[in-house]
């Protein structure tokens, strides 16, 4: 489809900023905004001081930073690994061979509260990576372990005794993996290597085959298909496959409307049973939000719609996977809320769809 210009006659339109002074990004885009580099690291290498001790990892707090870490985490070999992780990202964490230990905390808890869980677990840390400023980040210092790494954030930084700077030079937009695989690379590992981002053991699959559709996001609802559409998709493929819809924790309404208007009960799982659940899919046709990303930790592949999110920079790891994106030109707004007409969904047609789903899932 071509590109949308705006030409003379829309110079009248209010601008996106004039429209949305009320309508922010949603949270977890503003600490990583996209890069458009590659990366470029110095030579005053940072290193791990370990001994007999454990490596300790605050995981990013959302699902999608949190399975955008992992492969780089699996890189960091011949280390005893414990993840620091809230409820919503620890059952990632549990399935990741290379980490031998988790302690779990809620999203909530202060890092007093943390102090005290990794106190309990009677564990020594020797040394610290923190992504995110947050409470993990906080206990880490609180605690007093001697080499605590990071990357070069403003808020962060003052938790850690050592930065992990790593320059960027003017390019196309990369994936959010990289920073996390540069970040481990600079360490003196080489997480470049595709068995690092190999699935868990998958479980046998039903005969029926299942296709999971996940209509709602948590990244707002400028980031959702229209549920019309998505009911047209569906019963395409009604008959040939169990269908499962699946609500968002977050945002549950999408899933309820498309459930009433094919007749049928949703799939409300979360947490480890969600996770355990996708991986006995055939495939998950969804929204961009964090539940693809699941998907592609278990190695489902999935069909993504976006919308104000730029792909390249946060689509599901993995070649399996296939988006659904259309260009206009208010693209990478990053808004939960769009201010204008939806173009960037409206456009994605539900012929487009049903053939991208088609050759995805064997149809």
């Amino acid at each position: 489809m071509e590109t949308p210009t705006i030409t003379a006659q829309n110079n009248s339109l209010p601008s996106i900023r004039s429209l949305s002074r009320d309508i922010l990004a949603h949270p977890p885009y503003l600490p990583l905004m996209p890069e458009t580099s590659q990366a470029v690291l110095s030579q005053d290498r940072p290193y791990l001081q370990l001994n007999e001790g454990y490596l300790a990892i605050a995981s990013p707090n959302s699902i999608a930073e949190a399975c955008f870490s992992i492969p780089a985490v699996r890189g960091i070999q011949a280390v005893r690994i414990v993840v620091v992780a809230n409820h919503e990202t620890a059952p990632l964490w549990r399935k990741v061979d290379e980490v031998s230990r988790v302690v779990e905390h809620s999203r909530s808890d202060s890092a007093r509260k943390i102090i005290n869980l990794i106190r309990e677990s009677n564990l020594n840390i020797e040394s610290t990576i923190a992504w995110e400023d947050s409470s993990a980040a906080q206990a880490f210092a609180k605690i007093g372990v001697k080499n605590r790494l990071g990357f070069p954030i403003k808020k962060l930084a003052r938790h850690l005794t050592q930065s992990v700077e790593i320059t960027q030079k003017p390019g196309p937009v990369v994936h959010r993996v990289q920073s996390y695989l540069h970040f481990v690379k600079k360490l003196g590992f080489d997480p470049f290597h595709a068995v690092y981002f190999a699935p868990p053991t998958r479980p046998q699959a039903p005969d029926l085959p299942i296709l999971a559709i996940s209509p709602g996001s948590d990244f707002g609802d400028a980031a959702e298909w229209s549920i019309d559409r998505f009911t047209e998709l569906a019963r395409e493929f009604s008959g040939r496959f169990d269908l499962a819809i699946i609500a968002h924790p977050d945002r549950p309404e999408p899933a309820l409307a498309l459930a009433k208007s094919l007749g049928k009960v949703i799939c409300s799982y979360e947490g480890a049973e969600l996770i355990n659940f996708l991986a006995t899919c055939h495939g998950l046709i969804a929204s961009d939000s964090s539940i693809p990303h699941l998907a592609s930790f278990v190695g489902t592949p999935s069909l993504v719609f976006f919308g104000p999110n730029e792909p390249e920079w946060r689509r599901p790891l993995g070649k399996i996977h296939q988006v659904i994106y259309e260009h206009v030109a208010c693209s990478g707004c990053l808004l939960n809320k769009c201010p204008l007409d939806h173009r960037c969904m409206t456009e994605i047609t539900s012929a487009k769809a049903l053939a991208k789903a088609r050759a995805l899932f064997g149809e």
